[in-house]
């Protein structure tokens, strides 16, 4: 009998319904059914590795599995049976994906248990493309810096749309909205400043039941949980009535909380007060200075123990015009500031400043998508106000931007709501910080009479109708404005990421700390020493739109650290926004939604490095 050769062998299929007994074959016939019996089992072996490789890199992959460094890559998996899935590198797995951005190849080990308790692996491998480097940070640790104020990060409402969002009382509060306070409370480890005032303040009335006892109501609510909310509250000064605003302060310190008032706002922008029509063309400094101390003495005689006064709140600065469409004047110099804060020493507790980073289409500017990335959309405001703050601080006032936002006359579309306003706004919150601004309230309402829904809000809600009558806001609901039979999440905008972003950096009145940066991209890096913990957080923003890769970071003495990023699809988006993989797209009660993970790093040496994409931001927290 001829031997049957290998590649016909391969062809042979046996026939499992018939029985062969090797005893009854003669030697060469039982080698060749012994050699094909092992070469039919050793395939039958090979297909099943392999049908278990492929299960493998289909249960466990990244796409793409090649990157370069600054980019992004997801992680996902399907381990239906699974339980206790963890993945090294991070501080957390979601359910089914994350996202990484590894500085070098990087191998993620996935391990788990199935049903009966039997260990489950699995790799995949990520291969990172050698790239140039980004930035190099340095931080000495044994250098101090300032502390940030308690209550440093803050938010600005108009009258009406306060109450709007806060929900009266009687017809029942707005738990998103204290939610979402609560979430800048938690990171922060502070209050929040909520400050009421705004253009509306001029046109304001005698205050009624309604419109304080929302205000009321929260303060309680949200000192249910420590820390909460304090108030700056605004008076009207435009109508030209003493007495109005001396009956509105008056009501606001007897209907609100013992010591829940920071400040009463003695009048809304003078430096407008012409161009509203609230006085003469003449009207000058002088003028605004002796109808302050005329005011000032009506409140006081009304409420003898009553919170300080917080002024001037001017919506810009000297020689700089504040919107295209109102001319440059000298109203407000630092001299006129130095002179108002002689005469009203006793008076003034805050020095209030309002500031906007640009101007809108509404009052003749005409600022294009990728303006909040440019540098001086976060330096230009905080230059102008140093030599402001220098008078502050020589006269032991606190200097504090009572209104801020990115674009004025209620923001710019694709401007204000895109990904670009949350990269701008935790960096010219670190700018104005770092100059010693004792706070910043960012504006933000439901809807203006400019462009209906607020493009430069931090949230928007759906309300009922019943709320909207009460809360008497002269801005009318958008056309085809729906209202629910309660308080519903319309949106968070980006302004809102940038706040948490910020809020997580400077927990717990962090100090700053001195940095050197070396890079040729629009990159800016921070970064504070949280004094409870003694933890240092980096916070590095890159505003360029096309340069990305490593970043070398020294801070000696530190040995580990999670990075967190904020990512968008791209700084023109409005929604598919993520920091630390948490978004707030379709969340209905204002909690984040997903798993909350941080990639982690090490250096012995207290060298390290981290990936960084463009037009995204991350924050590094490093400890010993």
């Amino acid at each position: 009998m001829n031997l049957i050769s290998a590649r016909a062998l391969r062809g042979i299929k046996p026939d499992m319904s018939k029985s062969i007994e090797p005893d009854t074959l003669s030697g060469k016939a039982r080698l060749l059914w012994v050699g094909l019996t092992m070469g039919l089992l050793l395939a039958g072996c090979a297909g099943d590795d392999k049908a278990r490789q492929v299960e493998a890199e289909q249960d466990f992959r990244a796409v793409p599995a090649s990157i370069a460094a600054g980019q992004t890559t997801q992680l996902s998996w399907t381990l239906d049976e699974a339980q206790s899935i963890s993945i090294g590198g991070l501080t957390a797995t979601p359910q089914s994906s994350v996202t990484v951005a590894p500085v070098k190849t990087t191998t993620y080990r996935l391990t788990a248990s199935d049903a009966n308790g039997k260990p489950i692996t699995r790799e995949v491998t990520v291969n990172v493309a050698a790239d140039s480097i980004l930035a190099k940070v340095d931080i000495d640790p044994a250098q101090a810096g300032r502390e940030l104020p308690s209550g440093f990060l803050g938010l600005s409402h108009e009258w009406g749309q306060a109450q709007l969002m806060m929900g009266d009382p009687q017809i029942g509060t707005n738990p998103i909205y204290r939610q979402l306070l609560a979430n800048l409370t938690e990171r922060s480890g502070g209050p929040i400043s909520l400050r009421i005032g705004g253009s509306t303040t001029g046109r304001t009335s005698t205050p009624t039941t309604n419109t304080v006892s929302p205000l009321a109501q929260v303060y309680r609510d949200m000192a249910d949980s420590t820390p909460g909310v304090s108030f700056i509250l605004g008076v009207n000064m435009g109508a030209g009535v003493p007495g109005l605003a001396a009956r509105q302060a008056k009501t606001f310190v007897e209907e609100v909380p013992q010591g829940s008032i920071q400040a009463i706002e003695l009048g809304n922008q003078p430096d407008f007060f012409v161009a509203h029509d609230y006085r003469a063309d003449n009207y000058s400094f002088e003028d605004y200075m002796a109808e302050f101390r005329f005011y000032a003495q009506h409140i006081r005689e009304a409420i003898p123990a009553g919170p300080p006064f917080a002024g001037p709140s001017m919506a810009g600065f000297a020689g700089v015009a504040p919107v295209p469409l109102v001319p440059e004047t000298d109203f407000g110099t630092p001299l006129d500031l130095e002179r108002l804060l002689t005469q009203e020493h006793q008076t003034i507790g805050i020095v209030s400043q309002h500031a906007y980073a640009g101007a809108g289409e509404a009052c003749g500017g005409d600022v294009q998508s990728g303006f909040l990335l440019e540098p001086r959309a976060a330096t230009a405001g905080p230059e102008e106000i140093e030599r402001y703050i220098d008078v502050a601080n020589r006269m032991g006032k606190p200097y504090r931007i009572t209104e801020m936002n990115s674009i004025m006359c209620s923001g710019q579309p694709g401007v204000s709501d895109a990904f670009e306003a949350a990269l701008w706004a935790p960096d010219i919150l670190f700018e104005y910080a770092y100059r010693g601004v004792a706070g910043v309230n960012l504006h933000s309402n439901i809807w203006n009479t400019v462009n209906g829904w607020d493009l430069y809000s931090a949230f928007l809600f759906d309300v009922p109708a019943q709320q909207y009558q009460a809360s008497q806001t002269e801005a009318p609901p958008p056309p085809g404005t729906a209202f629910p039979g309660d308080y519903e999440l319309r949106k968070v905008l980006p302004l809102y990421y940038g706040m948490l972003f910020f809020a997580e950096a400077t927990a717990n009145q962090a100090e700053l700390l001195p940095v050197a940066v070396a890079t040729d991209a629009n990159l800016k890096a921070w970064a504070t020493r949280n004094p409870e913990t003694g933890r240092i957080t980096v916070a590095l923003i890159n505003k360029d739109r096309t340069a990305s890769g490593p970043v070398h970071l020294s801070i000696p003495g530190y040995t580990s650290g999670r990075v967190k990023r904020m990512l968008a699809p791209s700084f023109r988006a409005t929604e598919g926004i993520s920091l630390g993989g948490q978004t707030f797209d379709q969340s209905k009660y204002g909690q984040p939604l997903g798993t909350e993970y941080a990639e982690t790093v090490s250096s012995s040496t207290g060298q390290f490095e981290v990936a960084l994409g463009a037009t995204s931001a991350l924050l590094l927290s490093l400890d010993r």
